[in-house]
């Protein structure tokens, strides 16, 4: 049987995002979808209206790049948003 190898991960706060502009979508837990935009503003793809990502933070379950690898997710509303540092990200920086 194998043994789960535990590997911790980083907590993400609303500053990690910088950086990140035009090049993530995040999904919330209410189902809408938002592209990240500068100056911390997100903007909802369907509605395309304008919010400060302040105003969404703690309502964000994924976020994930254009070419759909996640960067980071939250299992549910109570708990903390953690970066996700997937294999593929690995490869493709390498």
């Amino acid at each position: 049987m194998k043994k789960k190898v535990y590997i911790p991960k980083a907590r993400m706060n609303r500053f990690d995002f910088f950086g990140l502009e035009n090049s993530v979508t995040i999904k919330t837990f209410s189902k809408d979808v938002y592209t990240f935009h500068y100056n911390f503003l997100v903007q909802n793809t369907i509605t395309k209206e304008y919010k400060k990502l302040s105003d969404i933070f703690y309502d964000i379950r994924t976020v994930r790049t254009l070419s759909g690898i996640v960067v980071a997710k939250r299992k549910n509303q109570n708990s903390d948003l953690f970066e996700i540092k997937s294999r593929q990200a690995a490869s493709k920086v390498s």
